[in-house]
């Protein structure tokens, strides 16, 4: 009598109790040594109040009522910050201020959520280290702040979903909108570039026309969000100018004259650049292929709507892009490389993965440390995170480079599709 298989169980269901663990073990702290001191413990730098991120809206609103220009002065802002958002934000954020808290746990509970649905199936193994990564600091931080990347987050993860239904004028729209909130998920639209869309060129042409469209438009009122986004301490930050925050605290605590090394940060930006597009185009020329057997272009159906559409490889290009890019412009709060998560489940797949299985592993090991290796707890470990930063930059710049070759090698063997790196 013939077996029948056996599934294992969804390692989602592993992720979801790992952070109900850490939830029971976060309120215990609570209880036992108050809400600051667990707060540190977790890696999360308090402001004095949860959800202190959401309070900008109705402040911002008040203030533009009384026909202030909040980008200016906004003084009914608990912490006095001066409004950092596009106007058209407020066209939905319109709550009072006692409205925050209810608003501040229903936002973290959907990208709770969204987490789930776009990680999609997961091994066992794959799901704790999910659950893991979802309770690192840069994820409670975002969550105790109230940020509005977790809003980004689900909108990119609904963007992914209609790509992977082959739905591209909706994802389109998707994207656009969120650009137009907080710019860098403009770098999703790479992912529109992909084997197998005749018109991927022109969905990724249309996406860049359109938002430089909206930026023109908009230009005084992005000079305003440039000249009042704060940016954090090196211990809560990322990019390619963190390096040079470091050395100007260490040069100023020293010999107590600041100012040596803030100018110098656009050094780290070209060199952020040349790094990604140099290991960008080394994938590129990658040979997909081992003995002359080309790597298949889809390897986990359940990863898999519609023929040929891989969500897992999609969703790694768009976190990849997030990533890359943001750490390109300058410094970021660490909050924002949540949206590494949509790399995971590609980096955790197994199986041949276009012959990346061992810098797959090693980008998925990279991005544990960068999440997990916190100055908070240890100053040291800023060497570690920064280390970290970089080279997961080089990498996924890399597997992005390589897969699409891959990809596209696969996919002109089995027919013509467009457009592609392949040659010969």
């Amino acid at each position: 009598m013939p077996s029948i298989p056996t599934r294992s169980i969804d390692g989602r269901w592993l992720a979801a109790a790992v952070v109900v663990l850490y939830g029971l073990l976060f309120a215990e702290g609570v209880r036992s040594l108050g809400v600051e001191q667990t707060l540190y413990a977790a890696g999360v730098p308090s402001v004095g109040a949860p959800f202190s991120d959401l309070y900008i809206f109705p402040s911002a609103a008040t203030e533009f009522s009384r026909g202030g220009n909040p980008y200016v002065s906004n003084p009914t802002d608990p912490w006095g910050r001066p409004y950092n958002y596009p106007k058209v934000w407020l066209l939905f954020m319109r709550f009072p201020f006692a409205g925050v808290p209810l608003l501040g746990f229903a936002i973290g509970a959907a990208w709770l959520a969204t987490v789930a649905v776009a990680l999609g199936r997961l091994a066992p193994g794959q799901g704790v280290i999910a659950g893991v990564l979802v309770c690192s600091p840069p994820a409670a931080l975002a969550i105790e702040r109230g940020n509005t990347d977790l809003l980004i987050f689900i909108i990119v993860a609904a963007a992914l979903a209609c790509l992977g239904r082959r739905w591209r004028g909706p994802a389109w729209l998707l994207v656009f909108a969120g650009a137009v909130l907080k710019v860098y998920p403009a770098a999703v639209f790479a992912a529109f570039l992909r084997p197998g869309c005749r018109r991927a060129w022109a969905w990724l042409a249309a996406g860049i026309a359109a938002f430089a469209i909206w930026a023109g438009l908009h230009f005084g009122e992005f000079q305003s969000i440039a000249r009042t986004t704060p940016t954090g301490g090196p211990a809560v930050s990322y990019g390619s100018t963190v390096v040079f925050s470091i050395a100007e605290k260490l040069h100023g605590d020293r010999t107590g004259e600041w100012g040596a090394y803030v100018g110098e940060a656009w050094l780290g930006r070209v060199a952020a650049v040349l790094l990604a597009a140099g290991l960008f185009w080394a994938g590129v020329g990658r040979r997909a292929r081992t003995g002359g057997t080309p790597v298949p272009a889809v390897e986990s159906p359940e990863r898999t709507v519609g023929p040929g559409v891989d969500r897992a490889l999609v969703g790694f290009y768009a976190g990849a892009g997030i990533y890359v890019a943001t750490f390109i412009i300058g410094s970021n709060f660490a909050y924002r490389q949540i949206f590494l998560l949509f790399c995971l489940p590609w980096l955790l797949r197994r199986g041949a993965g276009y012959g990346l299985q061992g810098l797959r592993t090693t980008a998925a090991a990279i991005l544990f440390l960068l999440l997990w290796a916190n100055p908070m707890w240890w100053i040291p470990l800023l060497a570690l995170r920064e280390t970290a930063a970089w080279s997961l930059v080089g990498i996924l710049a890399y597997l992005v480079g390589a897969a699409f070759r891959a990809e596209s090698e696969a996919r002109n063997i089995d027919g013509p599709n467009a457009p592609s790196f392949a040659s010969g």
